[in-house]
């Protein structure tokens, strides 16, 4: 408007000036300046329908942490006149870092069919992200129009690996969700007990030591005969079905937060994966997603999926109830801090059958409650 204001009084003074001066300029000027405001007008009201707008990645598709990425963004004409000044906004995901000044993109065509013009974007969070034309304009060249161009079909989407990390997590974080004793079972007494493996045979699970594991869970007489350490399976973790909820909240708590719960939850699933564990996993990636787990999967196939992990869109069910069925526990790995979340997850679930994974809390907002620090490591709050 301000534009157009500052436009007319030009007009006018030149009107003036070859009225009460007799000068030929200014009526010549006056012209010149109304067909010229004619013409810059119907320029962009011919040409806005022969704009296309293309969102391009290339090869991007699956990059870890830190690496950069390159889309293009294609500008087309369809006809021979020059095209006013177009501005685009391209937009990006919290977890993809790019540039505010790299974010705005203003040019023309006037003797080229097309324009590429290529961004940078860095990962800074795992999880899955999404790069989109927010906004497209055409701008006449007098500035007095503003027009919205139709954007690109779609958005890309990308997945951010999440690293594989080696951690051993506190036994008692492994068993809250489904035993709510958290005192260790007699030494004797779980020597002299046994369990039913998965084939339905009787006796103990085992795997291989690792640092970190208590010494009194060592099998030393088998580990005698096959000339390694092994560690015997804990039974209450062998027979009862492990099941992991990664829930990242639509209002979105900040991508440190969002990255560290990713990151953790692959972390453990990983652990259990290649301890001898079988595991549930839920998280949502675009649509709600169930996995089972077990030893003889690929770790990188979990890797890829978890890189896809997106928030839970606000008309989408937060916690799949299935989760819970038959009265079994769950972990929930989750960026939420509100209060309120967290008291009525508890109310629908069974008692003690809830185990929540956290970051940033200072205190616990319900039972049961543990939080992840910078360097990966659990605390019970």
């Amino acid at each position: 408007m301000k534009n157009i204001v500052e436009y007319i009084s030009c007009v006018i003074l030149a009107l003036v000036f070859g009225h009460y001066l007799n000068g030929r300029g200014g009526f010549l000027i006056a012209a010149v300046m109304i067909i010229g405001a004619i013409l810059s007008i119907a320029l962009s009201l011919y040409v806005r329908r022969k704009i296309t707008l293309t969102l391009t990645g290339g090869a991007l598709s699956f990059f870890g942490k830190g690496d950069t990425a390159e889309i293009s963004v294609t500008v087309s004409k369809s006809t021979r006149l020059p095209t006013p000044f177009i501005e685009l906004t391209v937009t990006a995901s919290e977890n993809l870092e790019l540039d505010e000044n790299d974010s705005r993109i203003r040019l023309t065509l006037v003797n080229r069919p097309s324009e590429v013009v290529t961004k940078q974007l860095k990962a800074v969070g795992c999880g899955g992200g999404t790069i989109a034309v927010s906004e497209a304009y055409l701008c006449d060249f007098l500035g007095f129009l503003r027009l919205r161009l139709p954007l690109p079909e779609g958005h890309l989407t990308v997945g951010v690996l999440p690293d594989i990390v080696d951690i051993v997590p506190d036994r008692e974080l492994l068993r809250s969700a489904v035993d709510t004793d958290s005192e260790d079972e007699d030494e004797e007494k779980e020597s002299a007990a046994t369990t039913y493996t998965f084939n339905g045979t009787a006796g103990y699970e085992h795997r291989p030591y690792t640092p970190g594991d208590p010494l009194k869970k060592v099998n030393w007489k088998l580990s005698s005969k096959r000339d390694e350490l092994l560690v015997r399976l804990d039974e209450q973790l062998v027979s009862s079905s492990r099941v992991f909820v990664l829930d990242l909240s639509p209002q979105g708590f900040g991508v440190q937060a969002r990255d560290r719960i990713i990151q953790s939850c692959f972390a453990v699933a990983l652990y259990m994966m290649r301890s001898g564990y079988e595991c549930e996993l839920y998280f949502y990636g675009g649509e709600r997603r169930h996995i089972k787990l077990t030893p003889q999967d690929d770790p990188q196939q979990l890797q890829t999926l978890m890189a896809l992990s997106s928030p839970v869109p606000e008309s989408a069910e937060r916690i799949p109830e299935e989760a819970f069925t038959d009265g079994r526990g769950a972990t929930v790995f989750t960026d939420e801090r509100r209060a309120e979340f967290f008291l009525d997850l508890s109310a629908r679930t069974p008692e003690g059958g809830a185990c929540f994974i956290t970051y940033g809390l200072s205190a616990p907002l319900t039972a049961n409650m543990w939080t992840v620090d910078a360097e990966g490591s659990f605390h019970k709050l």
